[in-house]
């Protein structure tokens, strides 16, 4: 089955010969324990039985086995958030003294749980470019167990190129983990380039309707399971309502992606060519950084794209207010058509020196372009812009 398809029908309950069009909601903190159910318990395989929820649930269940297929892992558990799916995947494979390479421009959360990481249980946190695979090798210590990056970096939307990284982390034993969620499994795949784990906020472009929280980890069934250890230890589980709109969502996440990818390159495009921007960054451009990369490896840019407007951050925000169909607020990935700046929410953590050594300038936007029409959203922006 293709993409489109298996959104929609992997996962599919067949209960005691009931099979529903659309998969119920189990609604039960807890299921009635029988022979079978012990023998998997004593045997260490309470994954595999119907125990209690915060364990397994046939809802989420099937959007596990249905989010594995589409990023083509061998298996996923699923999160009550997206930082609750970063900070378990990182303390499986993390110990005290460890140490870790990550990067600066990464999203504002998971940067201060480095912070936290660091300071707290003594793991050691080096930064390094996504895409300069020798300064991430040359990161690495002898106390290196994990490589973490996102597919396209937030705010700046640079690529992290795994392929140069792959295998000095098989020999050294390294785990690479990759937040897909600005690509989603629709435009990339980091499993199929070398990656060990997958993580996403399925609050973004899985979630898609900006109404439910929830995040994922995906892989081999072999770190899957120890990733779901950690679940259940941190409580991080999420309940059967948020699986249930989860499933619903992924069943149009091909049809929606599309939309995403054409209408954000439109506006690429388009501010690219603006009088009041500086400039613009979409992997559908010419002019972003690894354009031929970008062209081979996803299938679509995505619906985010960060520009620099001409001025500083009051200007920024002087913008974001003379806007009218596009909402100033702090998440993306929606329907509707959301825009932000990074100085004032997604990376407050960071300095101003911190901010622009990574490329954050005053002025920087983040766009997260929605599925309404292409020409309404033109039209605000350059309403917008005219403004200034």
């Amino acid at each position: 089955m293709k993409f489109a398809t298996k959104a929609i029908h992997v996962g599919e309950l067949n209960i005691d010969g009931i099979r529903p069009v659309i998969n119920p909601i189990f609604q039960t903190t807890n299921y009635i324990m029988d022979d079978e159910a012990y023998e998997k318990l004593v045997q260490g395989k309470s994954r595999e039985a119907w125990i209690y929820t915060r364990l397994n649930n046939p809802t989420r269940r099937a959007v596990e086995e249905k989010l594995a297929s589409l990023e083509q892992g061998e298996d996923a558990v699923l999160f009550s958030s997206g930082i609750g799916a970063v900070a378990a995947t990182l303390l499986t494979f993390l110990s005290p003294s460890d140490h870790v390479v990550s990067s600066k421009d990464l999203y504002g959360g998971s940067f201060r749980l480095l912070m936290e990481l660091k300071e707290k249980l003594n793991i050691g946190v080096s930064f390094a470019n996504p895409m300069e695979p020798e300064g991430i090798i040359d990161s690495a210590t002898p106390r290196t167990k994990v490589f973490f990056f996102e597919s396209l970096s937030n705010p700046l939307l640079k690529p992290f190129l795994i392929e140069g990284v792959v295998d000095f982390a098989r020999r050294r034993g390294i785990k690479i983990v990759v937040d897909n969620t600005f690509l989603s499994p629709y435009n990339y795949n980091p499993l199929k380039n070398g990656a060990d784990i997958v993580v996403h906020s399925i609050t973004k472009y899985i979630g898609g309707h900006s109404d439910l929280i929830a995040g994922a980890a995906i892989g081999s069934k072999e770190d899957i399971e120890k990733i779901w250890h950690t679940m259940i230890t941190l409580g991080a589980s999420p309940d059967p309502i948020q699986c249930f709109l989860i499933e619903r969502s992924i069943k149009t996440l091909a049809v929606r992606m599309e939309k995403h990818n054409k209408n954000a390159q439109r506006i690429a495009r388009f501010l690219s060519k603006h009088s009041k921007v500086e400039r613009v960054i979409h992997p559908s451009l010419e002019t972003y950084y690894e354009y031929e990369y970008a062209k081979k490896n996803f299938k679509g840019g995505g619906g985010m794209v960060t520009f620099k407007i001409k001025g500083n951050d009051q200007d920024g925000i002087r913008f974001m207010r003379n806007l009218q169909i596009i909402k100033e607020a702090a998440s993306l990935g929606g329907v509707e058509s959301l825009v932000s700046m990074p100085f004032n929410t997604s990376h407050t953590s960071l300095s101003k020196e911190d901010r622009l050594l990574v490329g954050i300038e005053e002025g920087t936007i983040r766009l997260s372009v929605g599925i309404e029409d292409a020409e309404d959203l033109i039209n605000d922006l350059d309403s917008a812009l005219r403004a200034l």
